[in-house]
């Protein structure tokens, strides 16, 4: 046998035959049809056929459609616009798109879709229809808006840094910015530690704080924070790690609120408080009368240890025909109305 016969023949044997050929882009097709929206076009965007998934996606039956053009899906304002032109003349020139498109449903309802166009070529090498499949993505694309629409709202209200596992700021908002005093640039790229006192930075127990965020566990309470020039900076804050798909930590998002004027405040209420401490007499009361706390002064002054008087009444420091008496009663029934009591009262110190 001749060297071109035995080409010929092994070509043959190479070569499936059409029939196979067939049959497997069939079965392609009827998988892509139970799987995928499916629409064919001619070369000018009239309308050839749409499978049931497409249909149902659109709420349009195939005879509403049929024959019509494909600007009929979109919005009047894009269908009229340069853009919508240049798209139909790129699938005319036998190049693909694919993307997340907008389309206009039945009754003007909302539709996105994942997609791809497709165009169909002939032995020659002209555009003969094009082909779309799509999924549709309506769900995702109104729950992805409805989760940025709250990370927007946080952004508004909230101070927000971004942060690598490892404690690099990645990025940071506004308000952040705002309460620190720096310029995004001026810390962008640098450890979180800038904003925390050098000592703290230092302990064991900064780093477990950050061990225990790139191990997915979230941190949240009252923080001090420097923000530029050392300024003392309260924060109340939550530290959150953000997963990717396999469940892998791949940055900490921080939400925070400055509360260093509320903080500066308490810090001076507290003060007053210890200040008139050191100066009076001072007790603490349940509703019932039963006794709570009370400070030096007044221990000193009634003779007992706090472990003696802490859950009794306070009429242990009465006589026993006042603390009897319907004036005594009177008197619980008006501190419990909200009414101030004030005067000279004679009590029982411990004997």
């Amino acid at each position: 046998m001749s060297s071109a016969a035995k080409m010929k023949a092994f070509d043959v044997v190479q070569t499936p035959a059409p029939e196979a050929d067939i049959a497997s882009m069939s079965a392609i097709s009827a998988a892509l049809n139970r799987s995928q929206a499916v629409i064919e076009l001619e070369a000018d965007g009239t309308i050839l056929t749409a499978n049931e998934n497409f249909l149902n996606a659109l709420g349009y039956e195939l005879r509403e459609i049929q024959g019509k053009h494909h600007r009929m899906f979109c919005e009047p304002a894009y269908a009229a616009s340069p853009e919508y032109l240049k798209f139909w003349e790129k699938l005319n020139r036998g190049e693909f798109d694919a993307g997340e498109y907008m389309r206009v449903g039945k009754n003007g309802k909302e539709v996105w879709i994942q997609a791809s166009y497709n165009p169909v070529l002939d032995e020659n090498g002209d555009v003969i229809k094009v082909v779309k499949f799509a999924s549709d993505i309506t769900a995702q694309k109104q729950k992805a808006a409805e989760t940025q629409g709250q990370i927007d709202a946080l952004n508004r209200v909230q101070a927000v840094i971004e942060f690598s596992t490892d404690g690099m700021i990645l990025t940071a908002n506004e308000n952040f910015l705002k309460t620190v005093g720096y310029d995004l640039r001026e810390i962008q790229g640098k450890h979180h530690r800038m904003f925390c006192d050098p000592k703290h930075a230092d302990t064991l127990e900064y780093r477990l704080f950050w061990e225990k965020l790139s191990r997915g566990e979230y941190d949240a309470g009252e923080y001090k924070r420097l923000g530029r020039g050392g300024r003392e900076v309260w924060i109340n804050a939550s530290y959150n790690p953000i997963f990717d798909a396999k469940g892998r930590v791949t940055k900490v998002i921080k939400y925070a609120t400055d509360i260093t004027e509320q903080k500066n405040k308490t810090d001076v209420y507290e003060g007053k408080i210890k200040a008139v401490s050191k100066a009076q007499a001072m007790i603490e009361f349940n509703l019932d009368g039963t006794i709570r706390e009370a400070n030096e002064n007044f221990l000193k002054t009634l003779g007992y240890s706090m472990e003696e008087i802490r859950g009794k009444h306070h009429r242990i420091f009465c006589d026993p025909a006042y603390a009897s008496s319907g004036e005594y009663r009177a008197f619980w029934d008006k501190l419990n109305r909200g009414d101030f009591d004030s005067g000279e009262y004679k009590r029982i110190s411990k004997s």
